[in-house]
């Protein structure tokens, strides 16, 4: 190992998993009449999951017509992680220390935390465009242009940290080319960016209890000695000049 210790304080999961909790409770209207103002007939929650997008549609576009008892259906959300990134803008000194409170007569520490960015694409796959824009429009409110959440980084000191999410930009593809048979896709791609903290192990040490240390009496007197040589040395150098 790399610092001799085994550890895993599992702050990438934690934060992935509370990246996907701000989208995990999202629903749609069908209405008849106008789609803003009409009754709303059915209501239907957007089902999420961490996966690519590319085997949603290669599973669709193979059962088009969905008959062959396949749970994949449209709408649906998909996200993913893309890429890590240090940022060199939230370093700090390597040996500042963090320190908790004292358990068994120890105290706990860790060194700073090395900061990087998480890059993460949301995927929103619908068939129409009505669809997308319901869900478009409960996502892009909470970002302005960044949500905040916390997450538990370090349990065993109890580190709680508050992880920035950054919307970065939205594209869109509308795959409307194609034959009649061709099952049409709206895809939405959001591109987020989380700003993490990753700890180093935890490690202690005892706690200092008894001190010894000799210290001057002040009232005590001091009495002024002269030194002087008791004896001198003569020594012949002349041979070495």
């Amino acid at each position: 190992m790399l610092s001799g210790q085994v550890f895993y304080h599992g702050v990438i999961k934690k934060t992935i998993v509370a990246f996907g909790r701000l989208f995990s409770n999202l629903y749609i209207d069908r209405k008849s009449g106008d789609s803003v103002t009409g009754d709303t007939v059915q209501r239907l929650q957007v089902p999420l999951a961490y996966s690519p997008k590319e085997k949603w549609i290669v599973r669709i576009d193979s059962d088009p017509k969905l008959e062959n008892y396949t749970y994949t259906s449209l709408p649906r959300m998909a996200f993913e992680i893309t890429g890590y990134n240090y940022d060199t803008s939230r370093k700090l000194a390597k040996l500042n220390k963090i320190t908790c409170g004292v358990k068994d007569d120890e105290r706990s520490y860790t060194y700073a935390p090395v900061p990087y960015n998480i890059d993460i694409s949301l995927y929103i796959l619908t068939k129409t465009q009505e669809d997308a824009l319901q869900i478009i429009e409960q996502i892009l409110p909470t970002f302005n242009p960044d949500y905040t959440m916390s997450i538990t980084a370090v349990p065993d000191m109890n580190i709680i940290q508050d992880v920035p999410v950054i919307l970065n930009n939205i594209s869109v593809v509308d795959e409307y080319d194609g034959d009649f048979q061709t099952r049409r896709f709206v895809t939405h791609t959001l591109n987020f960016t989380l700003k993490v903290n990753l700890f180093n192990p935890v490690n202690s040490n005892g706690i200092i209890k008894t001190v010894t240390a000799t210290i001057t009496d002040p009232n005590r007197e001091f009495t002024a000695t002269q030194i002087t040589p008791t004896s001198t040395i003569t020594e012949d150098w002349s041979d070495f000049l």
